[in-house]
């Protein structure tokens, strides 16, 4: 089936006022920003009667920048109610059970912020980047592409946030520096730059 995409005006939408999820000031903000650096990338799910299905959210955050027009797509007009209540839930229900791979992410932010991004407007705090607690990584050996696994270890500092960010920047520069050890036994990127400057260092 193939999507009729609609240009409405923002000001004729209304919101779902049974609307199970809830959005705080910090989630419209950054929907906000998403919307400012990338537009809109995704249309709003809205009934006949231009009553938001999925895109609370983004319709709330479009008005809040002024933006006249939004897209969206139309729910089959031969959907019950019940159908739409339970497209509705299940929209929010299948993004709130996936779950992030704190390393990938981890390092995409530092890479995002080399580029000088402020990842903070994309929703993620400073403090999360290069910050990977073992406890949150399934299999911390994963890293790992030689088989049998070889030994490998995690290592947790504590630094202030003024060190942090020394830490990132000269980290990031490594991992740009074309230098990188390349020898196929680890493929995180963070572990392989921290042990450049480190080597660099004993040296």
């Amino acid at each position: 089936m193939t999507l009729k995409i609609e240009a409405v005006p923002s000001k004729d939408l209304l919101l779902d006022p049974r609307n199970a999820r809830k959005h705080s000031a910090e989630n419209l903000a950054a929907i906000s920003e998403s919307l400012k650096a990338f537009g809109q990338r995704k249309p709003i799910v809205v009934t006949s009667e231009n009553v938001v299905v999925a895109g609370n959210g983004t319709l709330e955050a479009a008005r809040s920048l002024g933006i006249e027009k939004v897209d969206v797509v139309r729910v089959p007009n031969d959907w019950s109610d019940d159908q739409v209540k339970a497209f509705a839930l299940a929209d929010n229900r299948t993004a709130e059970l996936a779950e992030w791979n704190h390393v990938e992410l981890s390092e995409q932010l530092s890479d995002l912020q080399v580029a000088d991004w402020a990842v903070e407007t994309l929703g993620f705090e400073g403090y999360e980047v290069l910050n990977v607690r073992p406890d949150e990584v399934e299999d911390p050996f994963a890293m790992l592409s030689d088989e049998p696994r070889k030994d490998a270890t995690q290592m947790t500092f504590t630094v202030s946030l003024e060190q942090a960010e020394i830490i990132k920047s000269v980290m990031g520069q490594a991992k740009h520096s074309g230098r990188m050890p390349d020898d196929g036994e680890n493929r995180n990127s963070n572990g392989n730059a921290l042990y450049l400057v480190m080597s660099e260092w004993s040296a």
